[in-house]
């Protein structure tokens, strides 16, 4: 006859049912693994994610930096080729400025020269070495070639009038002298400095030197 305990059956049931479900031991250890290597993927997929989209950013940003470049570029070209055109034009100005100073030049040289001449005073050459003049000439009173003298030393033009040589004219009765002085052209009409302008008034101690008074009939050598 076979007897089956129910009961023991039955407590045996309500144990399993009363176990606890959470996993323990190894079982344990695999799903903190596999749970870790799942967050270590998804971290670099959105890692992944965040440097494309940067990349795609600074691509772009590179994009058009490379256009403005080329725009920059043809602009700095114009601007060269402006400065060039530019130099070249303020060359040319200067050039003929400098043609017109030195047309001006002569023209003011001889009106300074013809105004101070004073009568009986007249001017036979003229030499020029850079702005240092040598006029040689003739007159009927060497009081007038020391008139002309005075008139160049007012002149702002002039600078530094010497006297290098006055003597009667020989083999002649009219009583005809030659003179011969240097002084300098200031184009510009600068003032003359101290020395120069105490020359112009007689002052003593100046540079510049004053006309002789010769004797008539008494060539000087």
């Amino acid at each position: 006859m076979i007897r089956i305990n129910l009961l023991t059956e039955a407590k045996a049931a309500a144990a399993r049912k009363k176990a606890p479900m959470l996993p323990t031991g190894a079982k344990l250890n695999n799903l903190v693994f596999a749970g870790g290597i799942a967050l270590g993927v998804l971290y670099i997929a959105i890692m992944g994610l965040a440097l494309t989209s940067k990349r795609r950013a600074l691509n772009e940003e590179i994009g058009k930096a490379r256009i403005e470049a080329e725009r920059l570029k043809s602009i700095i070209e114009e601007v060269k080729g402006y400065e060039i055109k530019k130099a070249s034009l303020e060359e040319k100005i200067n050039l003929i400025n400098q043609l017109k100073t030195n047309q001006k030049g002569p023209v003011r040289l001889m009106d300074e020269i013809s105004r101070a001449l004073p009568d009986l005073v007249w001017l036979s050459s003229l030499d020029a070495t850079g702005n240092l003049l040598t006029m040689r000439g003739k007159t009927l009173s060497p009081n007038a070639v020391a008139t002309y003298l005075e008139n160049l030393k007012k002149s702002p033009f002039f600078a530094e009038p010497v006297f290098k040589n006055l003597g009667q004219e020989t083999g002649t009765t009219q009583g005809i002298y030659n003179w011969e002085m240097t002084l300098v052209f200031r184009p510009a009409g600068t003032a003359a400095g101290p020395a120069a302008a105490a020359a112009a008034a007689g002052a003593p101690g100046a540079g510049g030197a004053t006309a002789p008074t010769p004797v008539p009939g008494k060539a000087k050598t």
